[in-house]
C-alpha cells in the first residue's frame, strides 16, 4: 500500500513542523515574542494578551491552549514594553531612602507582597537619601508608566511631588504634608512612639539620657520630617517630668547610621556620665551597642538602650533590643489599598494615622545607683 506524504513532511526537522518551526528558532535565539505565541496557538496577539491578562471575554478551550503554547515555548511578558505601549498597567513604583537600612527593606518587601496579592507586579528604586534623586526615580517610574508610586522615604522633594501632581499618576506618601486629587499620606505616629520609648526609660527610674540622632551629612538639606516628629516626641516626654532632675544630653553624629551610633557613644563617653541611650532608629542603637560593650560597659546593668523601627536586628543583638515598632503589615495593606482606590478612581480615601508600639525587650533595666 502505497502513503501519500504529508503535505509538510519535506519541510520538518526534528519533527517540528513550518507551522512550529519559526517560534522554535526564535526560541532557541531567545526571542519569544507575543506574535509567535499567537502563530504557533493560532489565534490573534490580542487573544494571546487577553489571557495574559485574565480578560474573561476569552473562551475556555482557547485560553488552555494559548496557555499550553505559552509554556511549551517558556515565554514571558515584556511588561517594560507593555508598559510604554499603553496607559494603564499592572506595575507599582516603590521608592525608599536606603536599602541598606532594614527598617525601608522590609517596608518594600511587604509592600512587593501586598502588591502581589492584588496582580501588580513592583519596580524598586532607592535615593540615599537625596532629594535629587528622589526626583530622578520619580521620573524613571513615569517613564515606565507605573500605575501608582509608593514615596516610602524619610525625604521629601517639593520637584518630585510636582511631577507626581502634574503626571496625574497616584501616588501615596509616607509621613508627607503635601496633598493633590490623586496623592494621600500614610502616617505613622512617629511622635507617640518616641514619646512612649522615653517614658519608659523614665518610669524605670532614668534621669541620665542621652539622645543620639543621625542627620543628613549635608547640613543645607532641610531635616528629615521621621526625626523631628521623633525630636518632638522626645522633649514632650520630658516635659511630663519635673525638667530639674533630668540632665539630657544630645549628640547629632551624621553618616551611616551605625558607625555614627558608634562615634557618638564614643564622645559622649568622655564628656557625659548617662544611664540610657535613645538611638534615633535601630542602625543607630547597633552602633552604641557595638561602643558601649567595647568600652566594657554592660547592657542594660550599666546602659540601657532603646531604639526605633523595630527592625529583623533587634531580636539577634545581645542583648536583644527594646524599640519601637513600626507596623510594617498594616502600613503595606493601606498603602496598597489607597493606590488602588486612587488607580480605580474611586476618589481620595481616608488618610490613617498608623500607631507605634512599644516592643520591650532586655535592653533596658532599672539604673544602678549611683
Amino acid at each position: 500500500m502505497s502513503t501519500s506524504p504529508r503535505p509538510d513532511a519535506s519541510n520538518r526537522s526534528d519533527g517540528v513542523s513550518r507551522a512550529e518551526g519559526a517560534p522554535l528558532q526564535a526560541r532557541r535565539a531567545g526571542r519569544i515574542k507575543i506574535q509567535d505565541v499567537a502563530r504557533l496557538a493560532q489565534v490573534s496577539p490580542s487573544t494571546v494578551s487577553g489571557v495574559l491578562n485574565e480578560k474573561s471575554n476569552v473562551r475556555p478551550e482557547t485560553r488552555q491552549r494559548v496557555l499550553d503554547v505559552i509554556a511549551q515555548l517558556g515565554y514571558t511578558p515584556n511588561i517594560f514594553a507593555s508598559n510604554l505601549a499603553r496607559r494603564s498597567t499592572k506595575l507599582i513604583g516603590i521608592i525608599v531612602s536606603d536599602l541598606l537600612n532594614p527598617f525601608f527593606a522590609e517596608i518594600a518587601a511587604a509592600l512587593d507582597a501586598e502588591a502581589r496579592k492584588h496582580g501588580y507586579e513592583t519596580f524598586l528604586a532607592s535615593t540615599s537619601f537625596h532629594p535629587d534623586k528622589q526626583c530622578a526615580a520619580v521620573r524613571q517610574m513615569l517613564a515606565l508608566r507605573v500605575a501608582g508610586v509608593a514615596m516610602m522615604t524619610s525625604e521629601n522633594d517639593p520637584e518630585a511631588f510636582s511631577l507626581l501632581k502634574g503626571s496625574g499618576t497616584p501616588a501615596v506618601y509616607l509621613d508627607n504634608n503635601h496633598s493633590a486629587p490623586h496623592i494621600g499620606t500614610v502616617r505613622v505616629d512617629k511622635r507617640h512612639g518616641m514619646f512612649i520609648a522615653v517614658q519608659h526609660l523614665l518610669e524605670l527610674g532614668h534621669r541620665k539620657i542621652l539622645l543620639i540622632k543621625n542627620s543628613q551629612q549635608d547640613s543645607a538639606e532641610p531635616p528629615l520630617l521621621s526625626h523631628q516628629e521623633r525630636q518632638i516626641g522626645f522633649d514632650e516626654a520630658l516635659h511630663q517630668y519635673n525638667p530639674k532632675e533630668m540632665d539630657v544630653h544630645v549628640i547629632d553624629e551624621p553618616g551611616d547610621p551605625a558607625s555614627a551610633g558608634m562615634r557618638a557613644v564614643e564622645r559622649a563617653l568622655k564628656q557625659y556620665r548617662f544611664t540610657a541611650v535613645v538611638a534615633i532608629n535601630d542602625l543607630v542603637a547597633l552602633g552604641a551597642f557595638r561602643a558601649l560593650q567595647a568600652a566594657g560597659l554592660q547592657i542594660p546593668q550599666d546602659v540601657s538602650v532603646v531604639g526605633f523601627d523595630n527592625t529583623y536586628l533587634c531580636d539577634f543583638l545581645h542583648p536583644p533590643l527594646t524599640t519601637v515598632a513600626t507596623p510594617r503589615a498594616d502600613l503595606a495593606s493601606n498603602v496598597v489599598s489607597m493606590l488602588l482606590s486612587y488607580i480605580r478612581g474611586d476618589g481620595a480615601p481616608p488618610e490613617p494615622m498608623l500607631p507605634a508600639q512599644m516592643v520591650l525587650r532586655q535592653s533596658t533595666a532599672t539604673p544602678q545607683a549611683t
